[in-house]
């Protein structure tokens, strides 16, 4: 009896997609393993305040001073510090001051977030457990501003709150993207 020994198979490498799919579910449990979100539901995740005053569509004022930037999303600009007043900023603004101004909201903060103007990142709840982020991007008062990434349990419901709202023209979306012509002479 001779014994032969089996003929190695070559080991293939890995394609440049399975390594790139490889790296994706890895990040991707890491996120959800390590940057866990907490559950908007939970007590210890809101805290709760009183908004004194609203500056524009996605900035306001709580008693205690601080100042609060709502996250997830973008409202046209007020034109501060000589800035230009961006279409439909005054119709967000008064949309965000009807529902909060004066009144108690939670704030739902993930880490201690503040922005480089030393505004406080926070998610906004209303007494009846609304997301007033959302109601806005659902309503089409501010744009979605994922930039710099959304919580998994929130994402979903943001991201379907403007699409529907770009695509029944509501609020921001309903007006002309472009600058009015000037009358020509």
């Amino acid at each position: 009896m001779s014994a032969h020994p089996k003929p190695r198979t070559p080991r293939r490498s890995l394609t440049p997609a399975t390594t790139a799919m490889i790296v994706f579910v890895v990040l991707a449990m890491l996120r959800m393993m390590v940057f866990r979100p907490e559950s908007p539901s939970s007590p210890a995740a809101r805290k709760t305040v009183t908004v004194r005053y609203v500056i524009d569509g996605d900035t306001f004022d709580l008693t205690d001073g601080r100042r609060v930037r709502m996250l997830g999303i973008d409202a046209p600009e007020s034109g501060f510090h000589g800035k230009p007043t961006e279409p439909y900023s005054a119709e967000s603004t008064a949309w965000l001051r009807d529902r909060i101004e004066g009144r108690q909201v939670q704030l739902r903060i993930d880490g201690n977030q503040k922005d480089r103007y030393d505004r406080l990142l926070a998610w906004v709840f209303d007494d009846k457990q609304i997301l007033i982020n959302q109601q806005m991007l659902a309503e089409g008062q501010a744009k979605l501003l994922a930039d710099f990434g959304l919580p998994l349990d929130l994402e979903p419901a943001l991201r379907t709150a403007e699409s529907e709202a770009r695509i029944q023209k509501l609020g921001l979306w309903g007006t002309s993207r472009r600058s009015p012509k000037k009358a020509k002479r």
